[in-house]
């Protein structure tokens, strides 16, 4: 007897929803539709801080199990300001001797032969013939002097002397210098008699037969050499030029970004503080971090996506807008883009080192083109076994050449250091023009480039899922700011 009430209001619903859910605008439908099966409801502020959004969860809830509201917004606005830490701490663990990982694994319960096999992988995955988290973590690189971007130098105007490369150390360039390749050839000159001799001594053919070999094997490797040491160039020139290419791109883009954010948020101080110091994080990764700290920092705290992301809750935010202010929110959206395009292309190419196995196949090559020269040298030696003095010459003349070529090609593939770098000027000019705009805003004393920044306040309005109201929240005053010094 007490179902049939129940049963009648369920049914008399049923036509309420349907037309509910016809009326309803398209985006609603979409937060429905991708929404999960348990309803979440709005949740709620903590009055310590108003203007700062926080999200509670329960002490058992993991952190991949919670997820942020279903807006479109806050999708970009979900990631973390800063993966600083994450960033440490993932380098600290890759630099650990294998000592000490030795004695990690054992402190962890492991066997002495389950400890060898984790110094093992860690040693493979450190000699770089695969990617990993060792090897881009390693990966050094530099577009601008580190020092430019230090507090004491905030506020000192660029000057040319900032385009200045800094000198490579003595170990990368050593193989540049006259006396090593004095060393080269007096070693190649003395040694190869004693190299004929051993050579003689294991080849045990007749004459006929050795000059038949001779005839085939020498051309034979000779033109594989050739061709293998101009692959080897033709790559590494070409990921050279693409590298200075892109990044040049990418800095020039970023300039034209950080002009159009100011004159932007002109009027909006806070908002034009979180988003120079969004440039300026990028800023800091471009310069002088490695690959692995901005791949960390593109899966989790995008610097372009949050900038686009600011942009994004600017114009849903404000009601009205000036042509001036609607061309240049056009511009962002379209640079933005460009940006993420043009560091694509920058980490692709960094990406494309050639493995130290290709350097392997270079040494055994060189080896075998200078074994066959000796074989050819041995028709021609005197009842000692003693080749003539122009044989000794022209084999310290290849052996010189061999190697420079081998050093060159080493000291080429890896474009940030030793001898052969990219040009980063262009690239670091544009980086200085970004640091003195912005220490030139009302707002640039509370910019750090050397370390982390101030904490975003600016999240605009943000919509809850059950409705469509929404509740401005306001950055702290000017006053509750921490000065660059803290």
């Amino acid at each position: 007897m007490t179902m049939m009430p129940v049963a009648r209001s369920t049914s008399a619903l049923a036509p309420a929803l349907l037309l509910a859910l016809a009326l309803a605008p398209s985006d609603c439908l979409l937060q429905v539709w991708t929404a999960p099966t348990a309803v979440r409801l709005p949740l709620h502020r903590s009055p310590i801080e108003p203007w700062r959004r926080r999200r509670t969860t329960s002490p058992t809830t993991s952190r991949r199990s919670s997820s942020p509201p279903l807006t479109a917004l806050h999708l970009l606005k979900g990631l973390v300001p800063q993966v600083d830490d994450d960033i440490r701490r993932e380098t600290a663990d890759a630099n650990i001797s294998s000592w000490e990982l030795f004695q990690r694994e054992l402190d962890g319960g492991a066997s002495v032969f389950g400890a060898l096999s984790a110094v093992r992988r860690r040693r493979k995955d450190r000699a770089g013939d695969y990617e990993n988290k060792y090897k881009i973590l390693s990966d050094y690189r530099s577009y601008g002097n580190k020092e430019l971007l230090d507090t004491d130098h905030f506020d000192v105007e660029p000057r040319l002397d900032d385009l200045n490369q800094k000198q490579p150390e003595t170990n990368k360039i050593f193989w540049v210098t006259i006396p090593f390749r004095l060393g080269v050839l007096a070693c190649a000159y003395t040694l190869f008699p004693l190299l004929c001799y051993l050579l003689d001594n294991l080849v045990q053919v007749t004459p006929d037969e050795f000059d038949i070999i001779n005839d085939q094997f020498t051309p034979g490797i000779g033109i594989l050499y050739g061709t293998f040491v101009a692959l080897t160039l033709d790559i590494l020139y070409e990921r050279q030029g693409k590298v200075q290419e892109n990044a040049s791109v990418e800095a020039s883009l970023l300039s034209q970004v950080t002009q159009n954010v100011i004159c932007l948020f002109r009027d909006e101080n806070e908002i034009g503080r979180e988003a120079m110091q969004i440039i300026a994080d990028q800023v800091r990764i471009i310069v002088y971090r490695s690959r692995g700290s901005e791949m960390l920092s593109i899966m989790r705290s995008d610097p372009y996506a949050r900038l686009l992301s600011i942009v994004d809750h600017y114009q849903r935010d404000k009601e009205s807008f000036t042509p001036q202010q609607e061309a240049l929110i056009d511009g962002l959206r379209a640079e933005i883009p460009s940006l993420m395009e043009a560091r694509a292309k920058r980490l692709s190419d960094e990406a494309s080192a050639l493995p130290p196995t290709h350097f392997i196949v270079l040494l055994v090559l060189t080896t075998l083109s200078l074994l066959s020269f000796t074989a050819a040298t041995l028709t021609i030696t005197d009842a000692d076994g003693n080749p003539p003095l122009e044989s000794r010459m022209v084999f310290a003349a290849l052996s010189a050449v061999y190697v420079l070529f081998y050093n060159f090609c080493s000291d080429m593939n890896d474009p940030f250091d030793g001898v052969y770098q990219i040009k980063r000027s262009s690239a670091a000019a544009y980086l200085m023009q970004i640091k003195w705009l912005i220490a030139n805003q009302p707002y640039g004393e509370y910019i750090m480039f050397d370390t982390r920044g101030l904490a975003p306040v600016y999240d605009g309005n943000e919509v809850n899922e059950m409705d469509k109201s929404a509740s401005k929240l306001e950055p702290p005053p000017s006053s509750e700011i921490s000065p660059k010094s803290l």
